[in-house]
């Protein structure tokens, strides 16, 4: 195995324990491998940057004068926007253009679509952040996963799930064995043969186990643009309306459109913070007849309008 050369670009506020699950298996590899990993870290002007947890990390330089690494990998998580500037996009365009391997984790992908460098390619991002990035990049594959690792791009949900995409790739550069020994050094024992879900599972969220409630759940989840009827849920459930009702009340506290209403305002808010949809285009996608109720539910919901969303501090 030839060098490998890793840079990690760090955007302001990035997520430290995303950093630290894409560095962590290379420094572990490197007990078992005889050419070494080597990584450096980057910012958009040279000058250190500091993480969501407010800790300070230097950097060796800029993503201008980067040079050619085999991987870049773009680290960000609260505020992508930080790193959406013409002269990052033009660097991350040039790199493509090189064959460097790109990387995004957490909402570092919204950076590599924001250069188009994604375009055509799969891609995921944090969970919380998966509706606006489909929303704001129709020309990438968006999948709800971990991680994806497609051709000469990889991204990852962040957190954790960052340690499941280096792991893949590791195996992918030096077989199984490593990979696992890696894995089983970090004490890390899930696998990309099973990677579980993006998410904690609804029943976990929740606390309920009830397969009618859970059902439901997951009919809301799915139909958040064009919402279903009482009637249908029930259906789903194989319930009565009523019975549906008493059954919502039992395990949730609450009622079974409250809830889904609910959904719709929470997917409402993702949307108005990680897409560049209009008020009326959120409205729209979480399946609102008219911006006036749509405005009101969301007032009540989170002390304020979603006009002024955005403009929080």
């Amino acid at each position: 195995m030839s060098a490998v050369e890793v840079v990690f670009h760090l955007v302001p506020r990035f997520s430290m324990i995303s950093l630290f699950g894409a560095l962590e298996p290379l420094r572990v590899a490197n007990r078992y491998v005889e050419q070494k990993f080597s990584w450096r870290f980057v910012s958009a002007d040279g000058q250190p940057v500091s993480a969501s947890n407010d800790i300070p990390v230097s950097v060796s330089g800029s993503l201008a004068d980067v040079g050619v690494p085999t991987m870049l990998v773009v680290c960000a998580s609260y505020e992508p926007e930080e790193g959406i500037t013409k002269p990052a996009l033009v660097a991350l365009r040039k790199l493509a253009a090189r064959k460097v391997l790109l990387a995004g984790i957490d909402t570092g992908p919204f950076i590599l679509a924001s250069a188009g460098v994604l375009d055509g390619y799969r891609a995921t991002c944090h969970w919380e952040s998966v509706p606006g990035f489909r929303e704001s990049f129709p020309r990438v594959q968006v999948r709800q996963s971990l991680f994806e690792i497609d051709r000469d791009r990889m991204t990852s949900a962040g957190g954790s799930s960052v340690i499941d995409m280096m792991l893949d790739w590791i195996r992918r550069q030096l077989g199984a064995a490593i990979s696992v020994t890696v894995a089983d050094q970090l004490v890390h024992s899930r696998f990309a043969e099973q990677p579980g879900e993006a998410r904690v599972p609804a029943s976990e969220r929740y606390g309920t186990r009830d397969p009618r409630v859970l059902s439901c759940i997951s009919m809301m989840e799915e139909h958040i643009e064009e919402p279903c009827g009482m009637n249908e849920l029930a259906n789903r459930a194989g319930l009565s309306v009523r019975q549906l009702e008493r059954l919502f009340a039992a395990t949730l506290k609450v009622r079974p459109m409250g809830f889904y209403l609910s959904l719709r305002l929470e997917r409402a808010e993702r949307l108005l913070n990680y897409s560049t949809l209009s008020v009326r285009e959120v409205a729209v996608a979480t399946g609102f007849s008219s911006l006036s109720q749509f405005s009101r539910s969301f007032k009540v919901k989170y002390g304020r309008p979603p006009s002024t969303w955005r403009k929080r501090e």
